[in-house]
């Protein structure tokens, strides 16, 4: 049994617990999925197989890992303007 003021998830859709989590869970859930599937839209993975998605999603992760990087290392080298522009550590 789960203590009264905590959110328990089932069946990744329903949340038991206190109404005022389980509205924050209902929010946060839904601008998940939106963002989740606009990101598959816009990366087209519905014209996938399971094993081209896989790959497909590796190569996203890579690329999110180099832009990332790179804002990184705008932001070290007190170059904040350079933080989308990867072609400059190219």
């Amino acid at each position: 049994m789960n203590p009264p003021d905590v959110l328990t998830v089932k069946d990744r859709i329903q949340a038991e617990g206190p109404e005022h989590k389980r509205v924050v869970f209902g929010r946060l859930r839904a601008s998940v999925e939106s963002f989740v599937s606009a990101l598959k839209n816009h990366l087209a993975y519905e014209q996938f197989t399971w094993r081209g998605l896989e790959n497909a999603s590796i190569h996203t992760s890579l690329v999110h890992c180099v832009v990332y990087a790179a804002a990184i290392a705008a932001s070290k080298m007190g170059r904040p303007d350079l933080a989308r522009s990867i072609a400059y550590f190219a």
